[in-house]
């Protein structure tokens, strides 16, 4: 038989026996259990995430990626339209005339006093080039070439070939000389310069596909060239070649009778990116 008296003498002058007690019932011990499962989930939570570290840069990292893809659309309001009037013309065939470049060094001054008994003269300096053999051949006699002075120099010089070494008499496998005779009237060239020249080859027209020169931009990710496609401009990135007469070859990224713009290039890739980073998403 229960003995109440001694109960109730612990209940009240035992501290912590009521809590004892309590703890012994069957619901406080599922009680704690659930507490304890609990606990142990939400640990194994936070092991988790530490062992996962999350990247605050990842949302960003991908909206910069889609915001860099090869080809962006963009569509011009009524306003934009009419300030900046963007005109296209189709891609088309051009024929790319073949010229060489090289490079060479100046061994007679402009300065330099008129030979009595020799072709070179005063106010011309004159230069010894190495080209291809190859190309050597299709440069015919007193063809003119266009000269410059290596970056950041700006000056540019005209000369024709003075004489070209005969092919059984070259002096390098492969390669022929070429001396030039460069009109210099301010005397500026000097024995031991370095000068850079390009020149026509004496062959058949290339034809390729083409687009104006003012077509195409160079940007940080390549040339590009905006194609007008029904009510939008698609931005796209192009392999270009040779540029002849205002044109430049396009290697690929177009075909012949797109439609790309030939005015207000710069204006719409600065729009373009504008809008970008206005509405955070490309368009």
């Amino acid at each position: 038989m229960t003995n109440w008296r001694s109960i109730l003498f612990y209940r009240c002058f035992v501290p912590g026996f009521a809590l004892l007690m309590a703890s012994c019932s069957p619901s406080s011990q599922n009680q704690e259990k659930e507490k304890l499962d609990s606990n142990t989930s939400a640990k194994e939570v936070t092991e988790a995430k530490a062992e996962t570290p999350v990247d605050p840069h990842e949302h960003e990292a991908d909206k910069e990626d889609h915001c860099d893809g090869k080809e962006e659309s963009l569509t011009l309001t009524p306003e934009e339209t009419l300030a900046l009037a963007p005109e296209s013309n189709p891609v088309v065939k051009h024929e790319f005339v073949q010229t060489a470049s090289f490079s060479g060094q100046i061994y007679r001054g402009a300065g330099e006093a008129s030979l009595r008994h020799g072709r070179e003269k005063q106010g011309s300096a004159y230069a010894s080039c190495l080209l291809p053999a190859e190309a050597a051949e299709s440069v015919v006699n007193n063809v003119e070439a266009q000269f410059y002075r290596p970056p950041p120099s700006k000056d540019q010089f005209t000369g024709s070939l003075l004489s070209k070494e005969d092919e059984e008499s070259g002096w390098r496998a492969g390669q022929r000389e070429l001396l030039w005779e460069i009109k210099d009237p301010a005397l500026s060239l000097q024995v031991g310069d370095i000068v850079t020249g390009s020149v026509t080859l004496d062959t058949q027209p290339r034809i390729a596909l083409a687009v104006p020169n003012d077509a195409v931009l160079t940007t940080a990710t390549g040339p590009v060239v905006y194609l007008h496609q029904e009510n939008y401009w698609l931005r796209k990135i192009v392999k270009i070649g040779a540029q002849d007469r205002g044109w430049t070859e396009i290697l690929e990224g177009l075909q012949e009778a797109d439609q790309v713009a030939i005015r207000s290039v710069d204006a719409l890739y600065l729009l373009e990116r504008k809008k970008e980073s206005g509405g955070g998403h490309c368009h």
